[in-house]
C-alpha cells in the first residue's frame, strides 16, 4: 500500500491521481452481450458486427408512446453523427407485431436508423438497463458499455453524450454500472 502523506512531490501526486482515475474508469465499463438479432428483410446479425465504432443501441416497441414521440429525434440525431456514431434500433415486438416494424419506423421517421427485430425486455436486464421503455445503452468503439439511460431521452443531454461518444471521451459512469437485481 502506499501512503501519499510520505510523497513529497506534486507530480507524484498527480501521476498517482491520473494512474487511479484510469483505473477506477477502466474498471467501470463492461462488454456489451453479444446480442443476437435481425434486420427488416431478415437477415441475421451480432451486436459485436458493428465493433470498431460507437453505437447507440436503443431498445423501442411499436406499443410504447415515449418510443415513438422519441424515435424522430434519434434519427436527426443519425443523420448528424453520420460515420461517426451507428444508432440501432432494436424492437422489442412480439413475432406478430413485425409486420407492423416497417411502418412504424417509416411513421414516426425512423428512417435513418438501422432497424433490428428479436430483442426482448430480457435484454434489457442483460444489458443493465430498466425494464423501462424506451432504453438506450451508449457502447463505446471496442464494444464496452459505457453509459445508459432507462426511459425518454432529452435532446440536450443526448446530443451531449453523443458528442463525447463520438469523440471516444463518454467515460464510463456510475450509471453504466449493471443494475442491481
Amino acid at each position: 500500500m502506499l501512503y501519499i502523506g510520505v510523497m513529497k512531490r506534486p507530480q507524484t501526486h498527480l501521476a498517482l491521481i491520473a494512474i487511479l482515475s484510469f483505473a477506477l474508469s477502466a474498471h467501470a465499463s463492461q462488454p456489451a452481450p453479444n446480442l443476437d438479432f435481425h434486420d427488416l428483410k431478415g437477415a441475421p446479425h451480432k451486436l459485436s458486427e458493428f465493433k470498431g465504432k460507437p453505437v447507440l443501441l436503443n431498445f423501442w416497441a411499436t406499443w410504447c408512446v415515449p418510443c415513438a414521440a422519441e424515435m424522430p429525434m434519434l434519427s436527426e440525431m443519425q443523420e448528424k453523427y453520420q460515420g461517426k456514431v451507428l444508432f440501432i434500433a432494436a424492437s422489442i415486438d412480439d413475432e406478430d407485431a413485425k409486420t407492423d416494424i416497417a411502418s412504424f419506423v417509416k411513421k414516426h421517421k425512423g428512417d435513418a436508423l438501422t432497424v433490428m427485430t428479436g430483442a426482448t425486455l430480457d435484454n434489457l436486464e442483460d444489458f443493465g438497463v430498466a425494464q423501462v421503455m424506451p432504453g438506450t445503452v451508449f457502447i463505446d468503439a471496442e464494444g464496452n458499455i459505457v453509459d445508459r439511460v432507462s426511459g425518454a431521452l432529452k435532446r440536450d443531454d443526448l446530443d451531449n453524450r453523443l458528442e463525447k461518444l463520438a469523440a471516444g471521451t463518454l467515460t464510463p459512469s456510475p450509471s453504466a454500472s449493471p443494475l442491481k437485481k
